[in-house]
C-alpha cells in the first residue's frame, strides 16, 4: 500500500556512514610524514565531497519529518538496527555490504548511497593514467543512487513510490555453527597463503530435507580455493572466473573450484563448477592444516583448521535492498558457460552414460 503522499512510509532511518582515511592522513600530516603531498590534497577532496553527501541526506531527512540515527559502520551492530524501519549505507558498496551483514529483518531494507561515485568520464579514462597510482572510486554497483541522484532516488522510497528487491544471501556453518553474516555477494574458502593449495572433501548429495543424510561419498579437491556466489554476486569474481551470470532473482547458489589440479587424468568438463538449490546445502571438510572463510570480501573473515566441517546454503533470510534499474539489467539473463552441470554429482552420472571424456574417480549416479 502507497503511502498518502507527503507522508512518509519509513519514519525512523538508521545511517551507516563510512569513515574515510582522512583521520590516518591528518595524524600523518600532523607528524609531519606528509607535508605537501598530492594525495593528502585527493583524499581531503574526497572527504569533503563524502561528508557534502551526508548532509544532504540528513537535510532530506529532516525535511520530509523522518527521524534518523547514525553509526559510523566499524561499530555497526545487530542491536543498532532496532527501533529503525530503513538502513541507508552512505559510502559505497563496501559500506552497503557491512549493512546487509547485519541486518536480519526482510522488512526492514537497505538502501546505499556512493557519496564519492566516480563519473562516466573517469570511469573510461583512469582505468589507464600516466601515474603509478589506482585512484579508481567504488562503482556502487550494490548502491540504489548516488550523490547525484539521491534526493530523487531516496524521496522516491521514503514515500514508497519504488520498493525493494528480495535477494538471496548464503549462510555458512562451520561445524554446526552458523557465523553472524549472512553474504550477500559470495564466500571464499582458501588457504591464507594465496601460494598454498587448498585441500577439502566435498559430500556428495544435495543435502534435501526429503532426500535425508547427506552421501558418505566424498570427492577430494585439490585447488586454490572454493567460491560460492548468489545472483547479487555472480557478475563479480565468479564471473570473472568464468563463471555464470545469474538472475537477480534467483535463490540458487553458484559453486567453483579455483583453479583445480589434475595429476594423472584429463580434467573433468566443468565438474567443479555448478549450482545448489535453495533447499540444497553444500557440504565439505576441511583437509588443509590451515584456512580461512572470507564472507563478502576481505574484511570479514573466520579462519578454520584441519577436519572443521563447513556448510554452505541460501536457505537463509533473504535482504531487502533498494537497487538501480541497471543492477537488474546486468542480470537479467544467463550468459557464460553453457555446459556446467547442476552439481558435482550430475558429472558423474554422464561419465557412466559415457558422455564424458576419460576420468578416473567414479561416482555413483545415485549419490
Amino acid at each position: 500500500m502507497t503511502p498518502t503522499r507527503g507522508v512518509p512510509k519509513y519514519r525512523s532511518a538508521l545511517l551507516v556512514v563510512k569513515t574515510t582515511p582522512m583521520v590516518e592522513y591528518t595524524s600523518l600530516i600532523g607528524s609531519g610524514e606528509l607535508y605537501g603531498s598530492p594525495r593528502y590534497e585527493r583524499v581531503k577532496t574526497r572527504h569533503e565531497t563524502h561528508k557534502s553527501s551526508v548532509r544532504a541526506v540528513k537535510a532530506l531527512l529532516e525535511a520530509r519529518g523522518v527521524s534518523y540515527a547514525c553509526v559510523e559502520r566499524q561499530a555497526l551492530r545487530e542491536e543498532s538496527m532496532r527501533g529503525h524501519d530503513v538502513i541507508i549505507a552512505l559510502g559505497g558498496d563496501g559500506t552497503t555490504l557491512i549493512s546487509a551483514h547485519r541486518a536480519r529483518d526482510v522488512d526492514v531494507p537497505v538502501l546505499g548511497i556512493n557519496t564519492d561515485p566516480a563519473t562516466k568520464d573517469e570511469l573510461t579514462r583512469m582505468y589507464m593514467t600516466n601515474a603509478p597510482l589506482d585512484e579508481r572510486r567504488s562503482t556502487g554497483h550494490l548502491c540504489a543512487a548516488n550523490r547525484f541522484d539521491a534526493e530523487r532516488v531516496l524521496d522516491a522510497a521514503l514515500r514508497g513510490e519504488t520498493e525493494p528487491t528480495r535477494l538471496a544471501r548464503i549462510r555458512t556453518m562451520i561445524n554446526g555453527r552458523e557465523i553472524e553474516e549472512l553474504a550477500l555477494n559470495d564466500v571464499l574458502v582458501a588457504h591464507p597463503s594465496p601460494a598454498s593449495v587448498s585441500r577439502y572433501s566435498v559430500r556428495l548429495g544435495t543435502g534435501r530435507e526429503e532426500d535425508g543424510e547427506l552421501s558418505s561419498r566424498f570427492l577430494h579437491v585439490r585447488s586454490s580455493g572454493l567460491r560460492t556466489c548468489t545472483a547479487s554476486g555472480s557478475t563479480a569474481a565468479m564471473y570473472s572466473a568464468g563463471g555464470e551470470i545469474m538472475p537477480y532473482d534467483s535463490t540458487q547458489m553458484q559453486y567453483m573450484d579455483r583453479e583445480p589440479i589434475y595429476y594423472d587424468h584429463a580434467p573433468p568438463p566443468s565438474a567443479g563448477h555448478g549450482y545448489y538449490d535453495r533447499s540444497e546445502r553444500l557440504s565439505f571438510r576441511w583437509n588443509s592444516r590451515a584456512g580461512t572463510i572470507y564472507i563478502d570480501g576481505a574484511h570479514v573473515k573466520h579462519d578454520i583448521a584441519l577436519g572443521d566441517e563447513v556448510e554452505m546454503t541460501t536457505d537463509a533470510p533473504e535482504l531487502s535492498l533498494f537497487v538501480s534499474p541497471w543492477f537488474k539489467e546486468a542480470r537479467r539473463r544467463r550468459v557464460g558457460l553453457e555446459k556446467a552441470f547442476d552439481k558435482r554429482e550430475s558429472w558423474g552420472a554422464a561419465h557412466r552414460r559415457g558422455e564424458t571424456k576419460p576420468y578416473r574417480l567414479d561416482v555413483d549416479e545415485g549419490a
